[in-house]
């Protein structure tokens, strides 16, 4: 396939989301994790439901560097680049907001052998997050036109007002959030993160735009 393809580049673009670097920043998060096991002292046990996440982090790291590295579903053709595109984006999906999430739930696991409510905040977390996401695909599907639609201000309102309430969302929770001290504030940090997400995760939405749009121009061309 020639390289000065458009929609080979395309394609490529969504595998090679550049979120690797920012994925990596979880290793510095299981670091924090860990001088806080070890040094700071975690009261009581760690739930096993924080193992499993803790867990399914690395594999989700782990999926997205080999996914950027062009060891895993680095081929694609005319036949399977629809599926090969949707595994890109739930790998760059699940694995992206994972850091937001993996840096806001370092308080979850601080508290989370001593203080039950922790569990429930820590849902709330992933389901802010979740919301922001959705908020960000309202606003590229209208603003890039990615499956042939027209723009729609009212959409692209909508998409921005939700990022930014789930931003205030994550703010709101640090501070109601129980605490003996300043722990809660990581939450502000996995906020900066959440943007940072959004930015590349929209990168992504603006290059499947211009894959279907060039498709839909010129023909399949892979």
């Amino acid at each position: 396939m020639c390289k000065d393809n458009l929609q080979v580049l395309s394609i490529n673009n969504i595998k090679n989301s550049y979120l690797i670097g920012f994925a990596l920043v979880n290793f510095i998060i299981f670091g924090f994790y860990l001088f806080m096991y070890k040094v700071v002292g975690i009261a009581g046990h760690i739930p096993t439901y924080m193992k499993v996440y803790l867990m399914i982090s690395l594999i989700l790291w782990l999926l997205l560097y080999l996914q950027e590295k062009g060891k895993i579903f680095a081929n694609f053709n005319r036949y399977n680049y629809k599926s090969r595109i949707i595994i890109y984006f739930i790998i760059n999906i699940l694995a992206g907001y994972n850091v937001p999430y993996l840096m806001s739930s370092a308080y979850v696991f601080f508290y989370s052998g001593s203080k039950d409510s922790v569990f429930e905040y820590w849902l709330l977390l992933g389901a802010i997050i979740f919301i922001s996401l959705l908020g960000l695909f309202l606003f590229c599907y209208s603003e890039f036109e990615i499956f042939g639609n027209q723009q729609n201000t009212f959409l692209k309102l909508i998409g921005i007002l939700i990022v930014i309430a789930s931003l205030i969302g994550l703010i709101y929770v640090s501070i109601i959030a129980p605490a003996d001290s300043e722990e809660g504030r990581v939450i502000w940090v996995g906020c900066i993160f959440l943007m940072c997400i959004h930015i590349l995760v929209g990168r992504s939405f603006f290059y499947l735009a211009v894959l279907i749009n060039d498709i839909k121009d010129e023909g399949l061309k892979l």
